[in-house]
């Protein structure tokens, strides 16, 4: 199914939003002016060997040292011994988080439009999602490229590529051959550990994922619909076209409910359509997500648990894509006694990831029962980068994030200002919503102190 790309932008960032149909299917949140670091390329410089946890910190420019692991199960990963005081050229997996440094790897991959560019490596990998006869002639396309002019890079075909002639699968490994030579030499030019070659924005990454799906894209801002555009005129030329920038888009958050959307992404209780729910508890550990059982299927408790899992496990692999949630994760499934029944749901699981399975490895049921799984983890959750710890409890709970709050906030007054109109807010959050109204330019709004309004809330009251 076609698919559109909607990206808003306020103050404080940021906002895109992929959707199949009027569902939203991914959210990327993007703080402005803040440095891209998860996929960016750095010079680091080896500060520590820990022989323990066989890795080394490296100092990348940033506050904190970042890990390298030196033992990788990855084929082609660089596992030569380091020295302290060496330079390397390292891609961050991880950025920082919490007390957290960034976390590093020596297997640099360039993501073209049709391959994936994999410097002083010699492996030829295709998409799982090829066709066998595809990936005969794209390997062999690769050997006719190494025969030629040497097999000093591996490459990745992805699933784009079999829809691609050679001459344009040889044209997209040429431009990123030129960007590795570029990197190189700046990093002989650079005398000190700092970023080489930073990612693109989140919704330029997500255009370069999805771009033979998308129908069209929205931009709210000009300086983002030009940035994507520019972008396009060079990767996919007939894509321009259906860019278009609108400075009212209040008909696309209605259309496809975006409020709606953060306020239940937020809440941990996701609803299913048979009666069931699940429970859904980030920590800084790990994800726990508990399913629970609604009406009766069949005649059986096994009847009941499996069809309640089956369905839990589509809408738990939407959830965790949708709040973008990475790392270990366990999956408390109704109990089920039968063995088929637990396979037959580890393989619903797995399929319902779609094309982010490969960043997924199911690890199956524990003998307690629970599903152990992980995801990789690139940065904070956007339950992270949406809420805050609340002010009036002291940190027990979440509220709303003030780049959230501002974000409705200025999409309710744009879109619902048909006058002048009184603004109800709590007291405590009066400050926060005056910088939101002044750094939006929007006039005719009178600000009521209104204790009876939730903190994180607001009120729009019309005057007659």
């Amino acid at each position: 199914m076609a698919k559109s790309l909607l990206v808003l932008s306020n103050q404080e960032g940021f906002f895109s939003f992929l959707i199949e149909g009027v569902e939203i299917q991914k959210i990327k949140v993007e703080r402005r002016g803040l440095l891209r670091i998860t996929d960016s390329i750095f010079k680091g410089k080896v500060k520590k060997l820990v022989k323990g946890m066989d890795g080394a910190f490296v100092d990348i420019g940033l506050e904190k040292e970042a890990y390298l692991p030196l033992r990788s199960q990855c084929k082609g990963e660089n596992t030569e011994l380091l020295r302290v005081g060496e330079e390397v050229i390292v891609q961050v997996l991880r950025e920082p988080v919490g007390e957290k440094g960034a976390k590093l790897t020596r297997r640099i991959k360039l993501i073209g439009k049709y391959v994936i560019y994999l410097p002083n490596t010699n492996e030829v990998k295709c998409s799982s999602k090829l066709e066998k006869e595809e990936k005969e002639r794209l390997k062999y396309i690769a050997s006719r490229l190494f025969s030629q002019h040497g097999s000093n890079c591996g490459i990745i075909f992805r699933k784009h590529a079999s829809k691609a002639s050679e001459e344009e699968i040889l044209k997209d490994i040429d431009n990123l051959k030129k960007l590795w030579l570029k990197i190189l030499k700046k990093t002989s030019a650079q005398k000190k550990p700092g970023i080489l070659l930073e990612e693109y924005p989140s919704y330029v990454r997500l255009i370069k994922d999805h771009w033979h799906e998308l129908e069209e894209i929205v931009a709210d801002s000009p300086y983002v619909w030009n940035d994507i555009v520019s972008f396009l005129e060079e990767f996919e030329p007939s894509l321009v076209k259906k860019t278009v920038y609108v400075k009212d888009v209040g008909a696309y958050i209605s259309r496809y409910r975006i409020h709606e959307t953060f306020r239940k992404m937020l809440s941990k209780y996701v609803w299913l359509k048979g009666g069931g729910y699940l429970v859904i508890e980030e920590t800084e550990a790990m994800t726990v997500i508990d399913v629970n059982s609604g009406e009766p299927y069949g005649e059986s408790h096994e009847e009941n648990a499996v069809s309640t899992n089956l369905e839990a496990s589509k809408e738990i692999a939407r959830q965790i894509i949708l709040r973008d949630i990475g790392g270990i994760i366990v999956i408390d499934f109704i109990d089920m006694k039968k063995q088929e029944n637990r396979d037959l749901v580890i393989k619903a699981l797995q399929e319902s990831f779609g094309e982010e399975a490969c960043n997924v490895q199911i690890y199956g049921f524990t003998k307690l029962g629970l599903l152990e799984m992980a995801r990789r983890k690139s940065g904070e959750s956007l339950s992270s980068l949406l809420t805050e710890s609340c002010p009036l409890c002291k940190g027990k709970g979440k509220v709303r994030s003030k780049s959230l709050l501002a974000f409705e906030l200025e999409r309710d007054l744009k879109s619902d200002l048909h006058g002048v109109v009184d603004l109800h807010v709590n007291p405590q959050s009066l400050s926060v919503v005056k910088g939101v109204i002044e750094k939006s330019g929007i006039k005719y709004v009178n600000l009521v102190e209104d204790p009876n309004v939730d903190y994180n809330d607001y009120e729009i009251h019309y005057k007659a």
